[in-house]
């Protein structure tokens, strides 16, 4: 299962290392690095990824990786890169539910399986940023702005909100080491009423 991020944005063509424009197989190939990449940060350190553990996941080699990114530090940030641009539907999370606590509980559960679904990767982000690495910094930046506006606007106009979305955001990204208790702290949060769940 693909984790990279799928858009309705017109397709940008999809350039190899040497600028060649890379057809569907290629597009494929590259795909399949990325996933195999994202599987080894699940269960190996991001700095102790190699090129070579990354092929031998996808069944080819160093030349073929080497055709789309100059190292491991490279496809990371593409797969950053990635899920900043999958975070935008945060953004717009519970906006059709028919009342503003559903809405909030949909937000949060859109935030939740977001992380979930990425954690191992914004585990590397955090680090990268920590780092100084504005590169992933700006990534980082990007989910937890799309993750706040889309709190902000459940939140309606009040200040204590308007004022709190970020904190609130950055305490449901931080991943689910505590995730229940950042769930209900957030839920009051935008609700004003503590949760009953």
């Amino acid at each position: 299962m693909p984790h990279v991020a799928k858009s309705d944005a017109p397709k940008v063509k999809l350039r190899t290392v040497d600028k060649r424009v890379a057809g569907r197989r290629a597009t494929e190939t590259r795909d399949r690095i990325l996933e195999a990449l994202t599987d080894l940060l699940g269960s190996m350190s991001y700095r102790n990824v190699r090129v070579t553990d990354v092929v031998r996941e996808v069944g080819t080699s160093p030349a073929t990786f080497y055709q789309y990114f100059a190292d491991v530090e490279t496809a990371v940030l593409a797969l950053a890169q990635d899920i900043a641009k999958e975070s935008a539907g945060l953004k717009t999370a519970g906006a059709g539910a028919r009342t503003a606590t559903a809405a909030v509980d949909q937000a949060i559960g859109a935030v939740g399986a977001f992380v979930k679904k990425n954690d191992a990767l914004l585990r590397v982000i955090d680090t990268a940023s920590a780092e100084g690495d504005k590169r992933f910094q700006k990534v980082g930046q990007t989910v937890l702005a799309n993750a706040a506006s889309g709190l902000a606007v459940l939140g309606g106009k009040t200040k204590e909100v308007a004022g709190n979305a970020d904190a609130l955001a950055g305490m449901l990204l931080a991943g689910p080491s505590d995730a229940a208790a950042a769930r209900r702290l957030v839920h009051w949060g935008l609700t004003g009423r503590k949760p009953t769940g």
